[in-house]
């Protein structure tokens, strides 16, 4: 190592441990340094896209040959050193600079620059402090009309599947328009796809794209990088044989926007899969599955994930992220990102009955830490993930204590080492269901069922932790039944929910007319 090398380290080693004292507390206003009077540097105000910090300055000193970038969190402690830039304006002043840095997702970060000549001074010009800003907060949509629509009713009986749209799982497909994934029951169970014909869904296509045997149980649907539907479920197939099990996961690939027509193949016919399917997509653009392996509920069970190589799931990676207990394991959660590594959310089983998420390391999560998240001991039954727009997740789940509830706990970093845990409503029992989305506003929007009627509602947040939040009653009836809602955001703005109607045994949407989804809407 050259000397010039061994002394900028051991530089930047001493200017690091004292650059705290030299600059001014975060959020103050910039004060000159204590070095030298003439600053090493102007900084502007940091611009931030998502993760991405871009620092503009000015050279202000006339003999730097380097640029040091100096960054903290802005609640505090000392600086750490991110980049060097060589300085092109070394004998002159009133340079341009920039540079672009990386921060964790959700942080605020302060900023400071100083100069370094070989040989000479280092770390005594530095200039003045910038920090990033909170997020601004986004403007509310507009109010419409709004409406409810029973949609893809089934025909009189001796009909095949004389019940449709159980267990609906929704997206906004590339054309804006609501497509959902649901079950159908009656003489068998199948596979069906429902395809809004206009934002309001006041009509739609649908068919059964998956009639192979007892199938189409607990779908997850997401639009893949290729712009197309895919929807991960389970399937029961009565030729249980040696080779594979009773419930074993598919995969359907639809091949237009519509869905009008796909294919499907089995992707786990080694495990047993009932339940607790969710679906993302990487970025690579192909699909992220996660899952239950329950030999039976006696028996503990494994937290899957499988990377599929392709949009269809021809070619896979499988991957155990934790095992679990027995008892009330409902279901698992999956998103990705900013990082662009996946979040798994799930419960942990009896005895301890907590919320855990599960980091994946890498895009196949074979590398995995698995932390709890919500130790209440009665957490993350029927978890529901999403991302905020300050790049943290946010889980929605419900804890089966006596009362019950619905929660919601959002990661305190991107790491998710710990979540902030807020109860948005006391349901009195179990089956509440929650599903979450971001609105377009920003702040999160949760639906879920409640046994007081029984009926609809909905929560929109106030701040994107979710520590306050509005309720509303969308729809309150005996003919409601057993509701799984699908809460999705439509481009104008405001949210559409899918939800099975057991009195018309059929798929139910609503379009919100404003962002509270509280009627009457119009």
């Amino acid at each position: 190592m050259s000397h010039h090398a061994r002394r900028k380290i051991s530089t930047l080693m001493a200017v690091a441990a004292a650059s705290a004292g030299v600059l001014v507390a975060p959020g103050a206003a910039a004060a000159s340094p204590s070095g030298p009077q003439v600053p090493a540097a102007v900084l502007a105000p940091p611009q931030v896209s998502g993760t991405s910090v871009t620092l503009t300055w000015t050279d202000q000193s006339p003999d730097e040959e380097e640029f040091w970038v100096f960054r903290r969190n802005a609640a505090g402690g000392p600086f750490s050193y991110v980049v060097s830039v060589g300085s092109t304006s070394t004998p002159g002043t009133g340079a341009a600079y920039s540079v672009v840095d990386t921060i964790p997702a959700g942080t605020r970060q302060c900023y400071a620059v100083t100069t370094y000549i070989v040989f000479g001074r280092a770390g005594e010009e530095f200039s003045n402090e910038q920090c990033t800003s909170a997020l601004p907060r986004l403007p509310v949509p507009a109010a419409g009309p709004g409406g409810f629509h029973t949609v893809d009713v089934p025909g009189p009986p001796p009909e095949q599947n004389a019940i449709r749209g159980i267990d609906p799982s929704g997206v906004i497909g590339r054309d804006g328009l609501a497509v959902f994934a649901s079950s159908t029951h009656g003489a068998s169970r199948h596979l069906r796809i429902t395809h809004c014909r206009d934002e309001a869904c006041t009509s739609v296509s649908a068919i059964s794209l998956d009639t192979l045997g007892e199938t189409g149980y607990a779908p997850a649907m997401a639009i893949g990088g290729d712009g197309l539907p895919v929807v991960a479920y389970a399937s029961f197939d009565a030729s249980f044989g040696s080779t594979h099990t009773k419930y074993d996961l598919k995969v359907a690939k639809c091949t237009s926007v519509t869905c009008g027509s796909g294919g499907s193949r089995f992707v786990d016919r080694a495990s047993t899969v009932r339940r607790g399917i969710a679906l993302a997509i990487g970025p690579d653009g192909f699909p992220l599955i996660s899952y239950l392996d329950e030999p039976s509920d006696t028996q503990p069970a494994q937290v899957k994930v499988i990377h599929c190589l392709d949009h269809s799931c021809q070619n896979k990676r499988e991957s155990v992220v934790d095992t679990v207990g027995t008892g009330d394991r409902s279901g698992t959660a999956i998103t990705v990102l900013p990082t662009g590594l996946a979040l798994v959310a799930y419960t942990d089983g009896t005895p301890h009955g907590d919320l855990k998420v599960a980091r994946c390391h890498n895009s196949d999560c074979s590398a995995s830490t698995a932390v709890t998240v919500d130790a209440a001991g009665t957490s993350g039954r029927q978890p529901s993930i999403t991302v905020g727009r300050d790049g943290l997740a946010i889980i929605a789940h419900e804890r089966t204590d006596p009362d019950g509830k619905v929660v919601v706990s959002r990661c305190v970093n991107v790491l998710c080492t710990a979540t902030t845990n807020s109860v948005l409503d006391t349901t009195g029992s179990l089956g509440a269901t929650p599903s979450i989305a971001i609105g377009a506003d920003g702040f999160p929007v949760v639906a879920y069922s409640h046994p007081a009627g029984p009926s609809l509602r909905v929560a929109r947040c106030e701040n994107v932790a979710c520590t306050a939040a509005t309720r509303s009653t969308v729809e309150t009836s005996a003919g409601l039944g057993w509701l799984r809602p699908s809460v999705l955001v439509a481009p104008d703005g405001r949210p559409v929910v899918g939800y099975w109607r057991e009195s018309e045994a059929a798929l139910r949407v609503v379009d919100c007319g404003n962002v509270l989804c509280r009627p009457p809407f119009g």
